[in-house]
């Protein structure tokens, strides 16, 4: 399959890239998504295991999608940073982390920091990080798909279902792949 084209409705063999039509499929199956979840948590497989296919799915479906056709991360998501974020962009930029501190980045209540612009002000016109190589820890592990404990995480998978195409089919694909029926409509 070529990337950038289009996609079948979920269950089918080609993958939804197009961010309105996955947002629609994501609020349509919210409720399924919900089952789904309750369904891995009450699984009897091993974490190990169920850590195990999802890399395999997210390996196969990262085959398929290019990041850089979509960006929808950078256009609309909080990038969270820490001390040592903004010390390896500072030194990337050749500025102080002060003066890095207070042009890129806000501070909230509760002491968390993030870069403060939406979309990301290091996004460039081609979908491409300015700064990849020394991106924020955040940006690096989105979208949290490699991470241990996946079911632990999958309340946050599906909030991302609505914005990443990559956590989207994965999403579809463990549905499918571990047995899980929908209820008929």
């Amino acid at each position: 399959m070529k990337r950038g084209q289009g996609g079948a409705a979920p269950g089918g063999d080609r993958l939804i890239r197009e961010i309105p039509t996955i947002q629609r499929y994501a609020r349509h199956n919210e409720a399924d998504d919900f089952r789904f979840r309750a369904f891995l948590k009450s699984s009897n497989r091993p974490t190990a295991e169920t850590d195990r296919i999802v890399r395999e799915t997210t390996d196969e479906v990262w085959r398929q999608i290019d990041c850089t056709t979509c960006a929808n991360c950078c256009r609309t998501l909080q990038v969270l940073v820490d001390a040592a974020d903004i010390a390896r962009l500072a030194a990337r930029l050749g500025m102080t982390a002060v003066a890095f501190e207070r042009r890129y980045v806000q501070t909230e209540a509760d002491g968390t920091r993030s870069l403060r612009e939406s979309p990301c002000a290091f996004l460039g016109e081609d979908n491409r990080c300015t700064v990849y190589e020394d991106r924020p820890q955040s940006c690096r592990d989105f979208p949290y798909l490699y991470e241990r404990h996946f079911t632990a995480r999958s309340f946050m998978m599906i909030d991302n279902t609505a914005l990443c195409p990559i956590v989207f089919n994965v999403w579809q694909a463990l549905k499918r792949r571990l047995g899980f029926r929908r209820r008929s409509r």
